[in-house]
């Protein structure tokens, strides 16, 4: 008669904790790679409209007279991860959907006494993480919370 051959049970479920705990670190780390990714097309989305409000500043001369619809910048948009892109007095916001659901990013120009336009960025969600991948993504600086 033959003898049975297979896996203890320790030999397992030392097998199932490796698994555990090579999970435990790769599905975070994926996450906030796929977060990267959808932030990448939310600054995408951004740029027509933040090209559109320095030309109107230069031209205006400040942001306030700058509006979606109006002086070359776009009237709203949306993109796969950006559900509304507005533009009120220079200031680009822009609503996250999907994998950015929650997050808000606000662009605020300054004009400084050479003509040219500096940006600054808010960005809020109560996702930490996403917040985060924002700031990471958006470099541009801080703006006061």
């Amino acid at each position: 008669m033959e003898t049975q051959r297979g896996f203890t049970l320790i030999e397992l479920m030392v097998v199932i904790a490796i698994i555990a705990i090579l999970s435990a670190i790769g599905i975070p780390a994926y996450q906030r790679y796929i977060q990267k990714a959808a932030m990448t097309d939310m600054l995408q989305t951004m740029t027509p409209y933040k090209l559109a409000v320095e030309l109107c500043v230069l031209d205006e001369g400040a942001p306030a007279g700058c509006e979606a619809g109006s002086k070359g910048i776009p009237a709203g948009g949306t993109s796969r991860y950006v559900s509304k892109v507005n533009v009120v007095k220079g200031v680009i916001t822009l609503t996250g959907a999907q994998t950015l659901q929650g997050l808000g990013v606000a662009l605020t120009p300054k004009s400084n006494a050479d003509g040219l336009t500096h940006w600054t960025r808010l960005c809020s969600s109560e996702n930490a993480t996403l917040v985060e991948v924002c700031q990471e993504v958006f470099r541009f600086d801080n703006a006061a919370e």
